[in-house]
């Protein structure tokens, strides 16, 4: 059933947004390409499998385009970082990618600095067609395309490069790992990265038996002018992560299903065994409110604040908890431990 796991990608991609909207995004160039090749190896991808068959029709909701044989240089399109996590995650280096890369804490800077561009991926922006044929992809990778992509913007990308696309919230991050690597030739090592992070959730998980059946609620604390979120409802992937700890979500949170929004009438209504408040602006107008400080919660010391970086202005966090990847997930899940491990004693 999709119905909730493409709500869910709208309160992401909204999130996501609003991450990228109050913090801002650089954008960068990063060093060009490794050119160095082993056999049956491109300077951007490891050596195939040889499993899957070319050519390969990638079928869309817009239409097919034919992959004739296994590309070599790969456009990322997607402003979010999921499709390029799953890229890295393989062993391989996207020649085009989105600048949101650089608040990835999970990436090493040398996968970043091999990137030959970085394109700016500021909210509510698409990169242009041009910037992207001026890549010259053999393949152009929107897995994790917002719900904006219609019709003429996939006529664009095909006259460029066959187009590897899945509609907004079709996919999970294991499924979108996996529909990659069977795209490159790469499909045991799309199985066995996808495994490792289940790995690693599951072990944290058994590491904290304390967390079972305590309630969580994630808020993230925008500038005033934008207000609080509530980004853990019903179906997100940030509820999913806390369940896959242990956690049980509050039965207030089915008041913010359709809409995030903390209002003052609706402020007591976060209240949960763990809260975790977010950062991404200056947070005072919220915790530091009688409203906010006469939480349970936060009155007992079950309230965890989660700043922003001082230094770049985004909350790693945040974002990583909206755009969940087969690299991110192992990360986020240590530090959703140690958060949740000084709320619950």
């Amino acid at each position: 059933m999709r119905t909730p796991r493409t709500r869910a990608a709208r309160l992401a991609g909204a999130v996501i947004a609003g991450l990228i909207l109050v913090t801002g995004c650089g954008a960068g160039t990063g060093e060009p390409a490794a050119t160095g090749t082993s056999a049956g190896a491109s300077a951007a991808l490891p050596a195939g499998e040889g499993v899957t068959e070319y050519p390969l029709t990638l079928r869309t909701p817009f239409g097919d385009t034919r992959l004739d044989r296994r590309p070599e240089r790969i456009a990322v399109v997607t402003a979010n970082t999921l499709d390029t996590d799953a890229l890295v995650a393989l062993g391989g280096t996207p020649v085009f990618a989105p600048s949101t890369v650089d608040r990835n804490p999970w990436l090493d800077a040398d996968d970043i600095g091999k990137i030959d561009k970085l394109w700016d991926a500021e909210a509510g922006t698409e990169v242009s067609a041009e910037a992207v044929a001026a890549a010259s992809p053999d393949l152009i990778v929107a897995l994790a395309a917002y719900e904006t992509f219609d019709q003429a913007r996939f006529d664009k990308l095909k006259a460029i490069a066959p187009v590897l696309h899945a509609p907004a919230g079709e996919l999970t991050w294991q499924e979108l790992t996996r529909k990659l690597g069977d795209t490159l030739d790469l499909t045991a090592a799309a199985r066995s990265a996808v495994e490792a992070a289940e790995k690693s959730v599951a072990k944290t998980r058994a590491d904290h038996p304390e967390f079972k059946g305590r309630t969580a609620t994630h808020v993230i604390v925008y500038d005033e002018k934008y207000g609080p979120y509530y980004a853990s409802s019903p179906g997100s992937d940030t509820a999913l992560l806390f369940e896959q700890l242990g956690f049980v979500l509050p039965a207030a949170a089915q008041k913010f299903t359709k809409d995030g929004t903390i209002s003052d009438e609706l402020v007591g209504l976060i209240d949960a065994d763990f809260l975790l408040l977010s950062t991404s602006g200056d947070p005072g107008y919220f915790v530091d409110a009688p409203l906010v400080e006469a939480l349970p919660a936060v009155a007992d010391g079950r309230a965890v604040v989660n700043a922003q970086d001082k230094k770049s202005g985004t909350n790693h966090f945040a974002w990583g908890l909206n755009v969940q990847s087969v690299l991110s997930v192992p990360w986020l899940i240590d530090e959703l431990a140690d958060l949740g491990g000084k709320a619950i004693r």
